[in-house]
């Protein structure tokens, strides 16, 4: 499980990379649909996802037990879906090394290589480990 400081710094880290290499905003329709192509890729249940009231710093949320993505507001990106997909697809539900690993993974199937390059290179440079990184699928 995940400690205060490494999901913080997880955060903080994706916040980085977020300002410096943001991903596509989907209407929730249009993420439904993208998700739903995901999920059948990655030989997943898609979640529901659903635009919900959420506090003003949470962009989204994650809820297992009904396998559902809440988003706040109208127009998730696509960095914040795959976030949250990575967290319903892990064992383990944290923000540790295997979370980091599904999410980089995602970004790099789905958004691109170099998303996924750089915000590797993030969570390597915070010292955050996340299995080491290839270029090929």
């Amino acid at each position: 499980m995940s400690n205060p400081t490494e999901i913080a710094l997880t955060y903080e880290v994706e916040q980085k990379f977020a300002e410096a290499m943001p991903t596509r905003a989907l209407l929730v329709s249009e993420a439904r649909t993208w998700l739903h192509e995901i999920c059948e890729q990655e030989d997943i249940d898609p979640p529901r996802i659903e635009s919900h009231d959420l506090p003003p710093h949470v962009e989204a949320v994650a809820v297992g037990e009904y396998w559902c993505i809440l988003v706040n507001g109208v127009a998730p990106t696509q960095h914040t879906i795959l976030h949250e997909l990575a967290h319903l697809s892990c064992a383990n539900k944290g923000h540790g090394k295997e979370f980091r690993t599904q999410l980089v993974s995602y970004i790099r199937r789905y958004v691109s290589l170099e998303h996924a390059a750089h915000l590797h290179s993030l969570f390597t440079n915070a010292q955050l480990s996340v299995e080491p990184f290839s270029a090929t699928r």
